[in-house]
C-alpha cells in the first residue's frame, strides 16, 4: 500500500470516527457538553492535525490497524494532559499580586479595603509552607541556595543549608532562623522550580514561632 492509499483509508476511518462522535453530541445536552469540553476539543483536535497528513507514514500504517483510530489517539491525547498545574497557577496569582497591573485594567471593588504594606510582607518560611511538594532555585543575602522539597521541609524544621557565595569551594552552612526570616523580592516558577530573590527582613514577624532549642543542662 502507498503512503497515499494509506492516507486515503485514515482520513476515511478519521471521517467515521468524527461522524460517530458528532452523532454522539447531539444527543447530550447543554450542561452534558459543557461537561464534555475537554473531550470534545481533543477529538477536534486530533482529528485536525491527523487529518492533515503531516505525520509519518509509520505512524499513519499503524493507527490503520484500529477500527477507531481517532478514538485510540485521542483517548492518548487526553492521558497525557493529565499534568498538574498548581504551581504554574500560583506563577499566575503571585505574577497578579507581585506586579499589580491588573488593578488598572479591571474594575475594583469600591468596598474593599485591600491589606497594609505590612501585612503583604511575605516571608521565605511562609512561600516554603504554601509550596510544599516544590523545588526552589534561591539567590539570598548569604549566597545561592538550592532547595529540593526534602530539603526545603528539613529546613522548615531547623537544619540549615548550604549557602553558595560564589563557588562550591567558599559554601557555608545558613541557619535555617537567617534564612526562613528573609521576605521574598522577586519570585518566578520556571522549569519545576521557584526562582527567588530574597532579602534580609528588618522586622521579622512576631508571629513566626522561634525554633525548639535542644535544652542545655549546665
Amino acid at each position: 500500500m502507498t503512503e497515499q492509499e494509506m492516507m486515503t483509508l485514515l482520513r476515511k476511518k478519521l471521517d467515521s470516527g468524527m461522524a460517530l462522535y458528532q452523532k454522539e453530541w447531539q444527543k447530550r445536552s447543554a450542561s452534558e457538553l459543557v461537561d464534555m469540553a475537554s473531550e470534545i476539543a481533543a477529538a477536534k483536535f486530533v482529528y485536525g492535525e491527523l487529518s492533515g497528513g503531516s505525520y509519518s507514514s509509520e505512524y499513519m500504517e499503524y493507527l490503520l490497524r484500529f477500527e477507531n483510530p481517532l478514538e485510540v489517539v485521542k483517548d492518548q491525547w487526553i492521558s497525557e494532559q493529565t499534568v498538574d498545574f498548581s504551581e504554574e497557577l500560583t506563577h499566575a496569582l503571585w505574577t497578579l499580586w507581585d506586579k499589580g497591573e491588573s488593578e488598572s485594567e479591571y474594575t475594583l471593588d469600591p468596598e474593599y479595603a485591600p491589606v497594609s504594606a505590612e501585612e503583604a510582607r511575605i516571608t521565605l518560611w511562609e512561600f516554603i509552607e504554601a509550596h510544599p511538594n516544590a523545588a526552589f532555585d534561591m539567590m539570598t543575602p548569604g549566597g545561592y541556595v538550592y532547595l529540593t522539597p526534602e530539603t526545603a521541609q528539613l529546613l522548615l524544621s531547623g537544619h540549615s543549608v548550604k549557602g553558595n557565595p560564589d563557588s562550591a569551594e567558599f559554601a557555608r552552612d545558613i541557619p535555617a532562623e537567617e534564612l526562613l526570616e528573609q521576605e521574598i523580592c522577586t519570585a518566578d516558577f520556571s522549569k519545576g522550580a521557584w526562582r527567588i530573590l530574597s532579602d534580609r527582613n528588618p522586622e521579622p514577624r512576631q508571629a513566626q514561632e522561634p525554633f525548639e532549642q535542644g535544652v542545655t543542662m549546665c
